[in-house]
C-alpha cells in the first residue's frame, strides 16, 4: 500500500497510546538511535534510566549513561518542536544536537575542541572528518562539505533547499538527513541528528514516531551507498520501510 495512503488510514483512527506504551516507545527510540553509534547499553538498562534515573549491571560506561540522557532530552524537544509546529531552522538543528551531546561537553569529552574554544551551543570550531566505513571495503576518512568558516552557510542553504522543495516530506527528510551527514556541522552526534530530524519532518506531517531497530545497521551503510555509490533513495526507501511497519503495528493495535 502506498504509504501516504497508508498515512491518511492511520490519520483517520485516532490512535492514542497509553503511557506505557509512549513510554516504551522513547526507550526503545534511545536505545536503537545510540546503539547504531556503538553505545552498549541494554533496552532495560535505557528504559531505568529514563524511569528512574538509575542503572545497574557489570562494565557500564559513564559515557553510554549521558548519551542515553542527552538523547531522551533531545527526543522530548523534538516532540515539543512538532506539537508547538515549529519551523525547520539552524537554531533547532543546533539545540536538538546539543541536547544529544552537550552531557559530555559538560563532562571530561571533547578536549581537542575545547582547547579551540569550543563553546556549547555552536557549529564546530575545528575541521572534522567523516569516516567512511562500508562492509564492502577499508574505512576510509573523506573531508565534509562544510568547514568551522562556511558551516553556517552550508547549513542555512540546506535548509533553503529542503523549504524550497516539492517533493514529499519522505524524500526532504532524507535529502536532510544526508545533507546533515556530509556537511559534519557538529563536535559529534551528527547522524543522530540527522535520525531525530528525519522523524521532525515525518511527524510535522502527521506519521508517528518510528525507530530503527529492525533496520538500523542498515542505515549508516546506506548514507555511505548513496554517496559513494551514486545510488540515490536509499534512505528514503528505508524510511518508508519503517514507517510502514511502525503503522501497521500501531492499526493493529487499536483492532
Amino acid at each position: 500500500m502506498d504509504i501516504f495512503i497508508l498515512l491518511d488510514k492511520y490519520k483517520s483512527q485516532n490512535i492514542v497510546l497509553n503511557l506505557e506504551q509512549e513510554r516504551d516507545l522513547l526507550a526503545q527510540y534511545i536505545y536503537s538511535t545510540n546503539r547504531l553509534e556503538g553505545n552498549n547499553l541494554t533496552l532495560v538498562q535505557t528504559q531505568s534510566i529514563i524511569d528512574n534515573d538509575t542503572i545497574s549491571g557489570d562494565k557500564i560506561k559513564v559515557k553510554d549513561i549521558l548519551e542515553q540522557k542527552g538523547t531522551y532530552k533531545a527526543l522530548i524537544k523534538m516532540l515539543k518542536a512538532v506539537i508547538n509546529k515549529e519551523s525547520l531552522s539552524i537554531e533547532l538543528i543546533k539545540e536538538l544536537n546539543w541536547l544529544i551531546v552537550g552531557n559530555l561537553f559538560q563532562d571530561d569529552y571533547y578536549f581537542s575542541y575545547k582547547e579551540r574554544g569550543q563553546k556549547y551551543g555552536d557549529f564546530k570550531v575545528k575541521n572534522n572528518r567523516i569516516m567512511i566505513t562500508s562492509s564492502k571495503s577499508k574505512s576510509e576518512f573523506i573531508e565534509p562539505y562544510s568547514s568551522p568558516e562556511n558551516v553556517i552557510k552550508n547549513i542555512q542553504l540546506l535548509i533553503n533547499q529542503f523549504e524550497n522543495s516539492d517533493k514529499n516530506v519522505i524524500e526532504k527528510a532524507s535529502f536532510l538527513a544526508q545533507g546533515i551527514w556530509l556537511n559534519q556541522p557538529f563536535i559529534d552526534g551528527n547522524k543522530r541528528t540527522a535520525r531525530l530530524l528525519i522523524n521532525f519532518m515525518t511527524m510535522s506531517k502527521g506519521f508517528p514516531l518510528f525507530t530503527y531497530e529492525s533496520k538500523g545497521a542498515l542505515f549508516n551503510e546506506m548514507l555511505v551507498s548513496q554517496y559513494t555509490e551514486c545510488q540515490s533513495g536509499l534512505i528514503k526507501n528505508l524510511i518508508t520501510e519503517c514507517l510502514q511497519v511502525r503503522i501497521k503495528e500501531l492499526l493493529d493495535l487499536n483492532n
